[in-house]
């Protein structure tokens, strides 16, 4: 396992570090394993579960740290109205892109996922997917999406643990890592954030679920719980050459609580 060393990054260097990998991750995100709904099986998993957790009625959505907007625009395709913000503009830039080509209304603006720029009490619901790993304070942010959230509202967190240590993990990610190097003339270890970066987040290969359950409480939330979504990953690895699908074997979750 790593060791990470305390490197402590001012606030702002560290915001346009991070703001800067995914600029750079833009361009290929929505193509790379598990970001991008490949199947319309999958879409339609993604859309009862979301109904299964939502509140009812007509929504007031915010997709914070939305990146593409690829959850956030099944939302739109259910008939709510999405709001989406990220730090990185070309993040946003597809994202707009993508409604545009799929005729949804939605807005977006660049913001910081740990501090939303909108008044408390704003949304009906609040989503993020892949985000929470990637926060250096996410017990503020969490605080913060509850502030956002009308009474009654609800906030769904989907996160997984990214990096298995055990020696079988470890074993499956090298054979993955050597057969895309082989196969994809890519260097497989170039990871988006620094080791400088992942010092400075509590969670840098994923949020377990008890531990996101844990800012979920420390905020205030109400009946908060975990979902695990292993059902998810095996349709994601069905649409995966087998290079890829040796290593994808992660503990994908839901954790969901009420305002």
């Amino acid at each position: 396992m790593d060791i990470l060393l305390n490197m402590s990054i001012p606030k702002k260097q560290l915001k346009e570090s991070i703001t800067r990998m995914w600029d750079s991750s833009s361009e290929s995100y929505d193509s790379l394993e598990g970001h991008g709904i490949q199947s319309e099986t999958e879409k339609e998993v993604w859309k009862n579960l979301f109904r299964e957790y939502a509140p009812p009625g007509k929504l007031e959505v915010l997709d914070v740290g939305c990146g593409t907007c690829e959850i956030g625009l099944l939302f739109a395709e259910m008939g709510h109205h999405v709001t989406g913000i990220d730090l990185s503009e070309k993040m946003l830039a597809k994202a707009r892109a993508k409604a545009k080509n799929r005729g949804f209304e939605a807005d977006f603006r660049k913001g910081d996922a740990e501090e939303p720029p909108f008044e408390e009490g704003t949304f009906d619901l609040v989503v993020n997917r892949h985000l929470l790993w990637t926060l250096p304070h996410p017990e503020n942010a969490v605080r913060n999406w509850r502030r956002v959230l009308k009474e009654g509202g609800k906030l769904l967190v989907i996160d997984g643990i990214w990096r298995d240590e055990s020696p079988e993990g470890r074993l499956r990610r090298l054979a993955s890592d050597l057969a895309t190097l082989l196969v994809e003339r890519r260097n497989p270890w170039q990871g988006f954030y620094s080791r400088e970066v992942n010092s400075n987040l509590p969670n840098p290969y994923g949020a377990a679920p008890e531990k996101t359950l844990e800012y979920f409480r420390g905020a205030g939330f109400e009946n908060p719980g975990s979902r695990d979504l292993k059902e998810i990953i095996e349709l994601q690895k069905k649409e995966m050459p087998f290079r890829k699908r040796i290593a994808f074997d992660y503990a994908y979750h839901l954790t969901y609580g009420e305002k």
